[in-house]
């Protein structure tokens, strides 16, 4: 392999893919499945707001990014969207499968054929509050206006951790320096 070929390959986490041509179209197809997900869910009366988090919303996505789609409910339907997220991710594009079994859960993590990947999380308006994980989302889909003032106040928010995750990690730390690198 030349150099040249070498730096047309696309790195994910450290590794080169071998499938240049075909990732090249993960990034259009994940703003198909993106849109038809948006399309559907924005029709619904039922749903209240969107959002994308992750890597999308930050601007840091590469082509194997996954979609991170936050969606609210009114409260008395919840259950109803939890029974049915696997149907209504169906209508997204062709499913290759689903990873959750539960359908109490609130999300259900969907993979599709053409190698793009959906978390779809769903929310009741109460469960939405300021947090340090709501600072960087990006709303799609907002006419109650919900999200702006949670996403105002998760602005202001800052970790600290507390004294027993300083702990623990502390330990964690020590324990992997500690471990051999070598063959013993």
């Amino acid at each position: 392999m030349t150099v040249l070929q070498k730096k047309e390959m696309v790195l994910c986490a450290g590794f080169v893919s071998k499938h240049i041509e075909r990732d090249a179209y993960l990034p259009k197809q994940r703003d198909i499945i993106l849109g038809k997900a948006l399309k559907d869910l924005s029709a619904d009366p039922d749903v209240l707001a969107i959002y994308i988090a992750g890597s999308l919303a930050k601007g840091t996505d590469d082509h194997y990014s996954d979609i991170d789609l936050h969606t609210i409910v009114i409260p008395k339907r919840k259950a109803e969207f939890l029974i049915g997220k696997r149907d209504r991710a169906n209508n997204w594009g062709d499913v290759s499968f689903h990873e959750d079994c539960n359908p109490y859960s609130p999300y259900v993590v969907t993979h599709y054929n053409t190698f793009v990947k959906v978390d779809s999380w769903y929310h009741a308006p109460e469960e939405i509050v300021p947090s340090i994980w709501l600072k960087e989302v990006e709303v799609i889909y907002d006419p109650f206006n919900i999200m702006s003032p949670v996403i105002k106040e998760s602005v202001k928010k800052v970790y600290k951790p507390t004294p027993d995750e300083v702990e623990h990690w502390r330990g964690s730390c020590l324990l992997l320096s500690m471990k051999p690198t070598g063959p013993l």
